[in-house]
């Protein structure tokens, strides 16, 4: 995947923010290493400290990035309560002033999945979320039950500006946007549930250890079916031409899960995908529509794929 190529550098933050992110870890930062994944515009860095400590660390200008700012608001929110039987790194704090966003997190001895993705890192990251499934069902916290980060056909269908694009991208989808519409419809209804889901899952929020697999960024996280963060990572390998299925029946038992819900929820998460990408593209936010865009293709080929080997 692109990384955001707008990311700023320690050295190029303000002194305020240096400030502000010093006092939040309680030490003097001497070096820091800039983490190209994700697609953020702001920083991030892991950062080590004159007394030999060490932190990732998050910073949004909230005055140039202020929807960008909200999340971050969000994901400290939800990061401070998640439990500790959630694989996922330590909270340090947060700093909030209302011009800038500060996240701090323990630093891991880890990284991203290297892309495109292999069928070994693949299989042991499926295997992680479903381990997680049992854990965080019913939810360790209290969240709310809405999608926003699913659906998108019905909207796309009803925008004439996206419309006359979509053949572009999927001349399957503009054929068969009917369909979608209502696989879309069930999907939503399909994907709720009492869950806490990442809706997040792509390899730029996994960390892979020696020990394990963590999930980072969750800031998107909502209650419904497990199966929602199931179909996002499995779609994820499909935009890079790895096919799922085989990992799918790996980890998923036919008698387990109807593959008509599998179907659905892909249908709304590919709807999301591609019609947020189809939107109008603000500035400095290109990466994350070009890979909004990706994602969606891929999660689209695999349905279609899907859909035809049950015809």
């Amino acid at each position: 995947m692109v990384a955001s190529k707008s990311r700023p550098r320690w050295h190029e933050l303000p002194a305020t923010a240096h400030t502000h992110i010093e006092r939040l870890l309680g030490g003097t930062v001497i070096a820091a290493q800039n983490c190209p994944g994700g697609f953020s515009p702001g920083f991030a860095s892991r950062l080590r400290l004159a007394d030999g400590r060490r932190a990732f660390v998050k910073a949004m200008d909230a005055d140039a990035w202020p929807d960008e700012a909200v999340t971050h608001r969000t994901e400290a929110a939800i990061t401070a309560v998640l439990p500790a039987t959630v694989p996922a790194p330590r909270f340090l704090g947060a700093f909030d002033d209302g011009h800038w966003v500060v996240l701090a997190f323990e630093d891991i001895d880890g990284g991203e999945p290297p892309q495109p993705w292999n069928p070994t890192d693949l299989d042991r990251v499926v295997a992680a979320v479903r381990q997680l499934a049992p854990a965080v069902t019913p939810s360790p916290i209290p969240l709310p039950r809405d999608h926003p980060r699913l659906g998108g056909w019905a909207q796309l269908a009803r925008d004439p500006a996206r419309l006359i694009r979509l053949p572009d991208h999927s001349r399957w989808a503009a054929d068969n946007l009917a369909t979608l519409v209502q696989l879309e419809e069930e999907g939503l209804a399909a994907a709720q549930g009492p869950s806490l889901v990442h809706f997040d899952l792509y390899p730029h929020n996994v960390l892979l250890t020696p020990r394990g697999v963590l999930f980072v960024d969750w800031p998107h996280a909502r209650l419904g079916t497990p199966v929602v963060d199931l179909v996002i990572v499995l779609s994820s390998a499909a935009a890079d031409r790895v096919d799922p299925e085989p990992i799918l029946r790996n980890h998923v038992a036919p008698a387990e899960l109807e593959p008509s819900i599998i179907d659905a929820i892909l249908a709304a998460h590919a709807g999301f995908m591609l019609g947020s990408g189809l939107s109008p593209v603000p500035p400095g936010l290109e990466p994350i529509f070009e890979a909004k865009l990706r994602l969606g293709h891929g999660a689209l080929t695999w349905l279609h794929q899907r859909l035809r080997n049950r015809d």
